[in-house]
């Protein structure tokens, strides 16, 4: 492994709970947020765009997900909570887990790139989405590093 990911600077902490309502009061109390954590329900109607997609190890995948930003300088926390019962990494350390940080997130350059360097180093790519705008990749890590890792590439605006 000698390229590494070309960054060490983590952007955003993911954390599991099964209420997220409950969880986004006590942010907000604890940290007496200016900006409050307000939860974001999945749209029921919404299409996706053209070229989006999920899939979990491989397979497509249709999860749907409550969450909330919770704003803490330097970084961020996305509290998630699966709303429905498809297969995602985030109900899937749910289910064995329990609540707590699911995934510790990077912005890279060179998704393709990075994906075939984690593989290459062992750790198997568990989850992917094409958002269009973005993408992003998680990683089979939590037996090595305590934490599953998720690598997100924007793209350039044109």
């Amino acid at each position: 492994m000698e390229k590494g990911l070309g960054t060490n600077k983590v952007i955003k902490i993911g954390i599991v709970v099964h209420d997220i309502e409950e969880a986004a009061e006590h942010y907000n109390q604890i940290f007496q947020l200016q900006e409050k954590a307000a939860v974001r329900y999945p749209d029921p109607n919404k299409v996706p765009q053209e070229g989006a997609y999920k899939k979990m190890r491989g397979e497509t995948v249709k999860p749907k997900l409550k969450s909330c930003i919770v704003n803490l300088d330097p970084i961020y926390l996305e509290v998630v909570e699966p709303a429905d019962n498809e297969p995602s990494p985030w109900k899937e350390y749910l289910d064995k887990n329990g609540p707590g940080v699911c995934f510790l997130s990077f912005y890279i350059d060179g998704f393709e790139e990075k994906i075939d360097f984690m593989e290459k180093g062992g750790y198997p790519l568990s989850f992917v989405e094409e958002k269009v705008f973005e993408r992003y990749a998680y990683f089979d890590t939590q037996e090595k590093l305590g934490v599953t890792v998720e690598l997100k590439e924007r793209k350039p605006k044109e």
